[in-house]
């Protein structure tokens, strides 16, 4: 049966991986990454009923209206994917610059609760759906 799944960092890595992998064995993808560029080159590869947004989801007012839009269109997600994450240059914590981790907890934090935030809620209301939240493994590590 086909599913609707949610990706958030579509672009690169695992999350385009699973884009087209999805695709491939026959769900749709509602998916996100900050880049526009790399939007427009998704939508060529994959067309509808996939639909691919420029989001950062380290806004959340970017997020609440791209989630609108996707649930005025669609039913809720059977399953969000957060997958929207970047890493800072390896380096001790006092050598990485604060606007550089600021980012990172943004997006890699904020960015979870955001789409979770604003997506679960139509879930739950739903009944149904599976949320899954992936981490580096850069998170359970240390440079020094």
């Amino acid at each position: 049966m086909s599913k609707l799944i949610l990706i958030t960092g579509i672009s690169k890595g695992l999350g385009y991986a699973m884009t087209q992998g999805f695709i491939q064995q026959g769900h749709t993808v509602i998916g996100c990454t900050r880049s526009s560029d790399a939007i427009d080159k998704i939508r060529q590869k994959f067309s509808a009923p996939n639909d691919f947004t420029s989001v950062n989801v380290a806004n959340e007012q970017l997020v609440k209206k791209w989630a609108q839009d996707v649930l005025q269109k669609y039913s809720p997600p059977d399953i969000v994917i957060n997958n929207a994450a970047i890493t800072n240059y390896p380096a001790p914590l006092w050598e990485i610059p604060s606007e550089e981790f600021s980012d990172l907890i943004d997006i890699n934090i904020k960015g979870v609760a955001n789409i979770i935030r604003h997506f679960v809620p139509a879930m739950v209301k739903k009944k149904r759906g599976i949320i899954v939240n992936f981490s580096s493994g850069w998170g359970r590590s240390t440079w020094a």
